[in-house]
């Protein structure tokens, strides 16, 4: 039985995982016996797919298991015996397969439990999936008392092709109108991708369109409800299973952030993790009290913390199914220079036109390859009106014995990367040994190669199906094949860290004598300094005979903004004036903007006055995210911030280098290093900042919005002009 700890914080149950749990998972894949509850008479019905399934596998030798059927309502079934229950069966059994209705699974599992079966794959739906909630929760409370872990419910399970262990009772052959039996689902072949999914259906899906490149499963498992093991148990199983190179997974959403961006670093170190997350459109619901609030959506949360994981993260299936291809077949590339070799002028010009989307550098040939190269002309292996350059198209003249010099000089001298070769088949120069001829090529240097070859004809099928059988992966699109050369060049193992959990209690503890809701201007800038962060000279007036000595303590220019709780824009109703050179200037804004806020009809709170900061107003803010708990965000600030949407992202806390990466990630990057007469800005200090000020919402959880904008950065001064805080004590609100 593993231990079970609730955590205070409101967004966490968190399972601390016992080395008990994972090795009970071995049970899963290698059983030494099976039963299965709920075979019936009528083949059709679910239990006795699986049953027969799995009596298919025994007879052909790759299931090693014993495997009992058992229903109370039949004695035998194919002449051979049916158990009543798992108490009558004499054996001991390591693996229950439960596909009965709802509400007698838990009686089951109780009855697995006395006959201390480790792991229990429970197919039946009808929990909390379907409203049943009180019955979800009879469930939880029955795994908790009999220690028995579960996949489930509402799965179709496992299907592992080396031990035989499937429970998929999809049918692998169907009856078309015709009256013809047509396949339906593909007989699994061995490999080396582990996945795990969300969706039965997708993971079907996946297995069958890689069996169509060759490329094999190591197992795949679809979680189901989750309410026991889980995603990142699995993940951790298959980060240290030998027959696992990569591993594939589609996810909807998950309840635990930090503890799925724990899992995904801990496995990423030893093995690449491809990611594809549905619902990139939901948002939280949250109240949009800062810019960041309203502009940050789930999708960029996890977005965040897939980078942080070191994950590659995939747009759709069919890029899903490409990269997983790719990275079955082949090891990670050290570094994005591209050499593209083809007889195709136009493909030549296409593809280096889009491998600058997709990150890639696609550098000019150095001399010395050069100079290998226009010697191959003297050779006539080259056809003079070749201009040697990259990309490299040898022209309808180029043979396949062409295609190998030119590669192999070009690998030999080690310059590039990544190899993107198109050899069309069309001309009638090229044949097809350009395929183990690219191949031994690739082969010898160790090559990151893929091939792009075009057309439906039954030559281009051909060549790209050579390829996949050699190990090369193969797409009928230079797009696919660029993606999946950018993907390769992706993958990098993680820190080694982890994302702890925020603290329960604020670590400022004058913070907790602050009322819930809008953070006043004097406590935000309070709260800044306390993590060496630089307000300018300000002060806060609420009447106007206040003004007469302002030019006293600030020094002109000043400008001036609305006071307010209330007004979340201030710029969108006309409540800020800049450039004010004097006193006369100061009084004529007071009145305007006190006249303002009379017109939109709120409670008159006073202006605040700044000293004047120019440079490059950029955005830094946090919030809290239901899944991942305190988020941080970098960007373009101003008036433009939620127009131009150029932000990156984090789990918080983050560190100087992780800081940094988000600094990177920005499309307008250009203005921080010095553009036209703005300074250059002291990067590496302002990746400092970004790290300070990510810790306050983690080190202070009553703090659920903060938000800097504009935060001016000015060579090494970062000047937080202008601050937003929303305090709340509530659990469970964003």
């Amino acid at each position: 039985m593993y231990a079970t700890q609730y955590s205070l914080h409101p967004f966490l149950f968190v399972v601390s995982e016992g080395v008990e749990k994972m090795d009970d998972l071995r049970y899963l894949f290698n059983p030494a016996s099976i039963a299965v509850v709920g075979v019936s008479q009528n083949p059709s019905k679910i239990g006795s797919i699986i049953y027969q399934r799995l009596v298919k596998n025994k007879s052909l030798g790759i299931l090693k298991a014993e495997v009992y059927p058992v229903n109370p309502k039949i004695s035998s079934l194919n002449g051979v015996k049916v158990y009543p229950s798992i108490s009558e069966i004499k054996d001991n059994i390591d693996l229950v397969v439960i596909a009965i209705p709802a509400e007698a699974v838990p009686e089951i599992l109780r009855e697995a439990g006395e006959k201390k079966v480790k792991v229990a794959i429970i197919i039946s739906g009808g929990f909390a999936e379907s409203g049943r909630v009180d019955l979800d929760e009879i469930l939880r409370k029955t795994i908790h008392d009999t220690g028995i872990h579960v996949v489930g419910p509402n799965t179709i399970g496992i299907l592992d092709p080396y031990s035989g262990v499937d429970t998929f009772f999809l049918p692998r052959f169907k009856p078309m109108s015709d009256g013809r039996m047509a396949e339906s689902l593909p007989d699994v072949t061995p490999g080396n991708v582990a996945v795990i999914s969300q969706s039965g259906a997708l993971s079907e899906i996946i297995m069958d369109c890689l069996k169509v490149s060759g490329i094999g499963i190591r197992a795949i498992v679809c979680v189901g409800n989750q309410v026991d093991l889980s995603i990142e148990n699995f993940l951790k199983y298959f980060s240290i299973d030998p027959l696992t190179k990569v591993i594939a997974i589609y996810i909807e959403g998950v309840k635990d952030g930090r503890r799925f961006l724990n899992a995904l670093i801990d496995a990423s170190t030893k093995k690449p993790i491809i990611i594809l997350k549905a619902g990139k459109t939901e948002i939280a619901g949250r109240a949009a009290y800062t810019h960041t609030a309203s502009m940050v959506g789930r999708i960029e949360v996890y977005r965040g913390a897939f980078k942080q994981a070191g994950v590659i993260e995939v747009e759709d299936m069919e890029e899903m199914i490409d990269v997983v291809k790719a990275f079955s077949m082949m090891n990670p590339a050290r570094g994005r220079k591209l050499f593209i070799l083809t007889n195709a002028g136009g493909l030549a010009v296409i593809s280096s036109d889009l491998a600058t989307r997709y990150g890639l550098i696609v550098p000019n040939m150095p001399e010395e390859i050069r100079e290998q190269l226009e010697e191959l002309k003297n050779r006539r292996l080259i056809e003079q009106i070749v201009v040697i350059q990259n990309p490299l198209d040898l022209t309808a003249q180029g043979t396949s014995e062409t295609f190998e010099e030119v590669y192999r000089i070009v690998a030999s001298s080690k310059f590039f990367d990544l190899y993107l070769l198109m050899p069309s088949h069309q001309p009638p120069t090229v044949d097809d040994t350009v395929i183990n001829r690219l191949f031994r090529v690739s082969k010898e240097y160790d090559c990151s190669a893929v091939v792009c070859e075009y057309g439906e004809s039954e030559w281009s099928r051909h060549i790209r199906d050579k390829f996949d059988q050699l190990g090369i992966p193969s797409y009928p699109d230079v797009r696919r094949a660029l993606r999946v050369l950018s993907a390769l060049t992706a993958y990098r193992k993680p820190k080694n860290k982890r994302y702890e959990y925020p603290r329960e209690t604020n670590k400022i503890k004058w913070l907790d004598y602050l009322e819930d809701g809008p953070l006043d201007y004097e406590d935000a800038v309070k709260l800044l300094n306390h993590y060496g962060l630089e307000a300018p000279k300000t002060l806060k007036i609420i009447n106007e005979e206040e003004l007469h000595n302002v030019n006293e303590k600030l020094s002109f220019p000043l400008v001036m903004k609305i006071f307010s709780r209330r007004i979340t824009h201030k710029t969108d109703i006309g409540g800020v004036i800049i450039g004010l050179k004097t006193c006369s200037e100061l009084t004529d804004a007071f009145r305007m903007l006190k006249k303002r806020v009379s017109e939109i009809g709120l409670e008159w709170e006073g202006v605040i006055i700044q000293e004047m900061v120019r440079g490059v107003e950029l955005l830094l803010g946090s919030s809290y995210d239901l899944t991942f708990g305190p988020t941080v965000t970098f960007g373009i600030g101003g008036v433009f911030t939620e127009v131009l949407r150029d932000f990156s992202v984090r789990v918080a806390p983050v560190d100087p280098t992780d800081a940094l990466e988000m600094i990177n990630e920005l499309k307008m990057k250009k203005i921080l290093e010095g553009f036209r007469d703005l300074p250059s800005i002291n990067l590496e200090k302002l990746a400092e900042k970004i790290s300070e000020f990510s810790k306050i919402t983690w080190e202070n959880p009553s703090i659920r919005q903060l938000e800097i904008n504009p935060l001016i950065a000015l060579g090494d001064r970062f000047i937080a002009v202008d601050v937003r805080g929303l305090l709340s004590r509530t659990q469970h609100q964003p």
